[in-house]
């Protein structure tokens, strides 16, 4: 077993069994992290009594959240972290053989690579059709080529493919489920205080901001499944919805810097879109009302608010 100069950092909140299935999976690796922080935001506090045991060598640590929020634990664990490379992981992620070692050989492969995600094998980009490949170009994403792996037009970040990870293409973005970073080539704090509790697109946001100066990759080999569990935020449609309005519009203005009454208008009709789609998957005529009143607060809430976005950016510079 390899021992790598890796800090792995991991937040977690009422998970503990699915907790412990992930280090079993990570500490069955041929390479592993040499230290892993474990941030606990559950009523309950994990303990090293309901962990695995970590293999000779590996020094794992349970940290209290300071304050729950993915994000918010990321970046305490980031200040305490004492390796010169990160591993961020989700507490619901079972690795393939191999997962850490092909994340680690491609982060070495390159001195501009700042970052190597994985790919999610039950997750994986769909090519839209032709109809949905045209809206998708009025919206300003590329009318040609694939978009596995990018981060295009009014942020609309698509999940990577596997075929294509195989060519060992770059990509825009990485999900913080299982990803590699650089410390040099990470902002301090990592993750915005913008982003909080759920902290949708805050991945998105991490990787182009580090895609600016850096390359980003997702190897063939770093395979995993991720484990979705039931959360309390994952039934509150119109919270979610909220949050992906306004996080979603916040890495467009702020993030990809695309400003403008057209940008406004493209993130617009995205989400009118959206809407139309919600009515078609399973029962979502249901949750409709939901689905609509999230969207809408969530614009109102970047018309009021917006112009106090510029100061997460900068704190992060």
């Amino acid at each position: 077993m390899q021992l790598l100069p890796v800090s792995a950092i991991i937040p977690t909140l009422d998970r503990r069994e699915r907790l412990a299935r992930t280090l079993a999976s990570l500490f069955a690796q041929s390479a592993v992290p040499v230290e892993v922080l474990v941030v606990d935001a559950s009523v309950l506090p994990v303990t090293a009594v309901d962990l695995p045991p970590a293999p000779a060598g590996v020094e794992v640590r349970c940290l209290r959240a300071e304050r729950r929020g993915a994000a918010a634990q990321r970046n305490q664990a980031q200040l305490q972290a004492g390796e010169p490379n990160i591993l961020y992981m989700d507490d619901d992620m079972d690795l393939e053989p191999g997962c850490i070692a092909a994340l680690w050989t491609a982060l070495q492969s390159s001195p501009r690579c700042g970052g190597c995600g994985t790919v999610l094998i039950n997750q994986q980009y769909h090519p839209p059709g032709p109809m949905l490949r045209r809206i998708l170009a009025w919206l300003g994403c590329p009318a040609t080529g694939s978009l596995a792996g990018r981060c295009v037009g009014p942020a609309l970040n698509f999940l990577p493919s596997l075929r294509e990870a195989e060519g060992g293409d770059e990509v825009d973005w990485l999900n913080l489920g299982c990803t590699l970073y650089r410390r040099e080539a990470l902002p301090k704090p990592a993750l915005l205080a913008f982003f909080h509790g759920y902290s949708l697109m805050e991945d998105a946001a991490l990787a182009l901001h580090v895609g600016r100066s850096w390359s980003l990759r997702i190897p063939a080999a770093a395979r995993a499944f991720h484990d979705f569990q039931p959360a309390p935020y994952k039934s509150r449609v119109y919270a979610r919805e909220k949050m992906e309005t306004i996080n979603r519009w916040y890495v467009m203005r702020v993030i990809m810097d695309r400003k403008g009454p057209l940008w406004d208008l493209r993130q617009l009709c995205y989400q009118l879109l959206m809407l139309v789609l919600a009515l078609r998957r399973g029962p979502g005529w249901r949750r409709w009302p939901e689905v609509l009143g999230g969207k809408l607060v969530g614009m109102a809430t970047v018309v009021l608010h917006a112009q106090r976005w510029r100061g997460y950016q900068d704190a992060s510079q």
